[in-house]
């Protein structure tokens, strides 16, 4: 079975299962995309021939990568005017693999399909809910559990308590507690005895001095 199509204002023959490489087509690499100017298609012989398209036909593809073909040199030149120019052109292309080939009215493959009415899909959905919110219940603990499970209170603070010191009178000196001064204070035994003995009316002899020697300045 194949096909021909139209894309960029060129044709090509399309097969499923192979690549074809067409003008750069506004698609990213990865995605899918769709030809729908399909002008012939031939399956077991028999083929249909479109005037000039086949309505409801249409071919799906992948796009594997978009590129730049290599740089062709574009020269002009025109003789006895001195004319010369030349360019340069890389024309961008986009290669795309061919999946399904389908005639008008066909449906692809992989098409996606119809979701369930919402009363079929209500009881599924309660019983994919029962068992998680049972499991959540049993993974969340009782008020009973977490109040056993409490971190222990942390360890309480020695407090200690100092009394205040009592203020100390300050001190007073010897001589304002007595009103007398010091020297009057002196004690009787720390009279030494040279003041016994002069009370007494004794006087010592005086010692006798040494002969000064007179110097050689002196008996000059």
């Amino acid at each position: 079975m194949y096909a021909i199509v139209r894309t960029g204002g060129k044709q090509y023959r399309v097969e499923e299962g192979r690549a074809i490489t067409v003008e750069r087509l506004p698609a990213e690499e990865g995605s899918t995309v769709e030809l729908g100017e399909v002008l012939l298609i031939a399956d077991d012989g028999e083929v249909t021939i479109g005037t000039p398209l086949i309505e409801g036909a249409r071919v799906l593809a992948q796009v594997e990568t978009n590129g730049r073909a290599k740089k062709i040199i574009v020269f002009k030149y025109r003789a006895k005017v001195r004319t010369r120019k030349k360019t340069g052109h890389r024309q961008a292309f986009s290669r795309l693999a061919v999946t399904e080939i389908l005639r008008p009215g066909q449906q692809p493959k992989d098409e996606a399909k119809p979701e369930p009415s919402p009363r079929k899909a209500a009881p599924a959905k309660a019983k994919a809910e029962a068992p998680a919110e049972a499991k959540a219940a049993e993974a969340t603990p009782s008020a009973e559990e977490a109040s056993v499970t409490e971190a222990p209170a942390a360890p309480k603070r020695r407090t200690t308590t100092t009394k205040p010191k009592a203020r100390r009178s300050p001190r007073k000196k010897a001589g304002e507690e007595t009103g007398e001064t010091p020297e009057a204070e002196a004690p009787e035994a720390s009279k030494t005895p040279d003041a016994d003995a002069s009370e007494a009316g004794e006087t010592k002899p005086k010692a006798r001095r040494s002969p000064r020697k007179k110097t050689s300045e002196e008996t000059e």
